[in-house]
């Protein structure tokens, strides 16, 4: 890497190789692996950093994708929230109160994490330059406090007007002697007064209110109050609790609820949001916890998206079980696939081909003639994978209309979306989201035994192929025709015709469910490029132990850095780990084993004095390993004795 990477502020990681040192294997162990990496995997010149540049392009594709999705399924709670925002102070209250009502608004997201809140403040048009808002005085202001801002009642309200008073830089400073307090509120008020285009409201958004001193915040509430006729200020209170009301009842007293009217939103969470994300609308059997999102805001598993990887069922059972027990955020399921992302380009050399081939010139080098028919071979194998991908989704698109019609007789695609059983969400809980994907990725489907409402089946198809692109369209043509046929024939045949007529139509669903469902591991050879498979999922990486884990890699390095291909010795790398030697040990692991035995009362020179004596020890034996065997060792030279000297000098200092 170029030397002017480690002064760039905006790298987030940088890659460092392994060069070697002409004394590391005279004075200590070596650790290096860049001999039995280029040994054991050979690999392109910068190989890391090139499938490292693709997994940030492919990752920005994906990530861009799911902001799309996460932001329709946000959308109708943040309009609300919108509206509300824009009518708070004009809304008329209830009349005959002896002061005016102080207006908030509670949202409860579940997830507790952030996304919600940066969409809204997006929409809000706070400064904030990751969503393109402008920097100029919109018709809404808001400012954001945490916990942290409102360690008393001083800090909580200087905090809330600096928040609006001072995002203007061009204003002069004010003098301390002329000017009000920081934390007076009238300061605000003059403030907003003073304004040539005052804005329509006022908003101080208070993140993981839960966390906040609730005495503090009480206070600041009733001098709030004080002015709220003149002021127009708004809380928001976000919340990961399922219920506001409840929570703000439990933790405030009686007189100040009395001064709060408090408007309350839900934001979406719970498996249907996350299935929403990963899986398109047509694997959902239409139920009261399914959420609908348009055709054209899907991920992975629409038959019209082509995102680099697809995820197997091994992921998706890690998804499932992960955010069934931890977590169910929208955060949590982005870090998963975000990690899927880096394991799979790190892990994968081909994945550099994944999204295209390097572009080969009109007029292409004798270098380049040689590696043109393995790009083309790509190139082809890119084509199969992706025409197998698409008809596997179609198929599971298909499977999941059929899945529903036999599992709930009569419930089409456009069943009605407010059913009152919660039975039958236990009964379809098997085929629907992301199991129901996972079981047709592993060839776990039942793909027999079509339903017995045939002609609702074959209307719900033709639907669903008839709202596919063009593309899909022409190449499932052959199957429109045959469906049109049958919803023909059943349509004007006899009773005694009717039967062969619907056996007909059975056998000829389950052997097109057959056809789309092949394996994708059958689409090319090269099919670990674009898909994850049965790859098992780094779960260490997405909440490791961070404690446990290096504190067993300093006590026991060795396993660790074979694991990496690190260490040149592979049979030492089976010893036991009760029983390794201090003097194999690198440097940092004697350090730590010193400091583990020595207890709670540790003698620092003691300490040093023994890591100087175990290294002292490291260089004889590297000193003795030089000489052959047999032979008598040799007499120290001058300037070894030397070196001897030094070394003894600077430890001692």
């Amino acid at each position: 890497m170029a030397a002017d990477k480690l002064d760039d502020v905006q790298e987030t990681a940088i890659y460092v190789p392994h060069d070697g040192d002409d004394l590391e294997e005279v004075i200590e162990p070596a650790f290096s692996s860049a001999e039995a990496e280029t040994e054991k995997d050979p690999d392109l010149e910068n190989g890391s950093l090139l499938r490292f540049d693709a997994y940030t392009a492919a990752w920005a594709r994906c990530l861009a994708r799911l902001k799309e999705i996460i932001a329709e399924i946000y959308a109708p709670v943040t309009s609300d929230v919108l509206h509300r925002l824009e009518h708070i102070h004009t809304d008329v209250r209830v009349p005959g109160l002896p002061f005016t009502e102080l207006p908030a608004i509670t949202i409860a997201d579940l997830s507790g994490r952030s996304l919600f809140l940066d969409q809204l403040s997006a929409r809000l048009g706070s400064p904030n330059k990751e969503h393109g808002i402008r920097e100029e005085i919109p018709r809404t202001l808001v400012t954001h406090l945490c916990p942290s801002d409102c360690p008393n009642l001083t800090s909580a309200m200087r905090n809330i007007i600096a928040g609006f008073v001072d995002r203007d830089k061009n204003t002069p400073k004010r003098r301390s002697a002329t000017s009000l307090a920081p934390y007076d509120l009238g300061l605000l008020q003059a403030w907003y007064d003073a304004a040539s285009e005052p804005p329509l409201t006022l908003v101080v958004l208070l993140h993981a209110f839960e966390q906040f001193d609730k005495s503090v915040m009480q206070d600041v509430f009733y001098i709030r109050s004080l002015q709220a006729a003149s002021l127009p200020l708004t809380f928001v209170l976000a919340l990961s609790t399922p219920s506001p009301s409840a929570y703000l009842q439990a933790s405030l007293t009686r007189a100040t609820l009395a001064l709060l009217h408090v408007y309350h939103f839900a934001v979406p969470s719970g498996p249907a949001v996350l299935d929403a994300v990963l899986l398109p609308i047509f694997l959902f059997p239409s139920s009261s916890f399914f959420i609908y999102l348009p055709p054209t805001h899907q991920t992975f598993f629409d038959p019209a998206t082509s995102l680099v990887l697809l995820p197997g069922p091994t992921l998706l059972s890690f998804i499932r079980d992960y955010l069934a027990m931890h977590s169910t955020s929208l955060d949590a399921l982005i870090s998963i696939l975000q990690l899927m992302y880096l394991k799979h380009y790190t892990t994968t050399p081909l994945a550099l081909l994944a999204h295209a081939t390097p572009h080969v010139s009109p007029h292409p080098s004798p270098c380049e003639l040689a590696f043109l028919e393995a790009f083309l071979a790509v190139d082809a194998a890119r084509a199969s994978f992706a025409r197998h991908a698409t008809r596997t989704k179609l198929g599971a698109a298909f499977l999941g209309v059929v899945t529903s019609l036999r599992t709930n007789p009569g419930a089409g695609v456009d069943m009605d979306p407010n059913p009152d059983a919660n039975a039958k969400a236990k009964r379809l809980a098997r085929w629907t989201g992301i199991d129901f994907v996972r079981r047709v990725l592993s060839g776990e489907s039942d793909r027999t035994h079509a339903p017995a409402a045939l002609d609702s089946l074959l209307a719900d198809l033709q639907a669903y192929l008839n709202g596919l692109p063009p593309a899909a369209q022409t190449s499932e043509e052959a199957a429109w025709r045959q469906i049109d046929e049958f919803r023909l024939a059943l349509s004007s045949s006899t009773s005694d015709e009717d039967v062969g007529d619907r056996d007909a139509v059975t056998e000829w669903v389950e052997g097109y469910l057959t056809e789309l469902l092949q394996p994708l591991e059958d689409a090319t050879p090269l099919w670990d490029v674009w898909y994850t498979g049965l790859t098992p999922f780094p779960s260490e990486l997405l909440n490791p132990a961070l404690r446990p884990s290096f504190v067993s890699s300093l006590s026991f390095p060795h396993p660790y850095t074979a694991a990496l291909g690190a260490h040149r010795h592979a049979k030492d790398t089976e010893v036991d780990e009760q029983k390794e030697n201090m003097h194999d040990l690198p440097d940092t692991s004697i350090l730590f084993k010193g400091y583990a035995r020595a207890g709670r009362m540790i003698n620092v020179y003691n300490w040093f004095d023994h890591f100087r004596l175990v290294l002292e020890g490291q260089r004889t034996r590297a000193l003795k390993a030089e000489t052959p065997k047999g032979a008598k060792p040799k007499r120290l030279t001058d300037a070894q004795e030397e070196d001897e000297e030094r070394w003894k000098l600077s430890v001692q200092a």
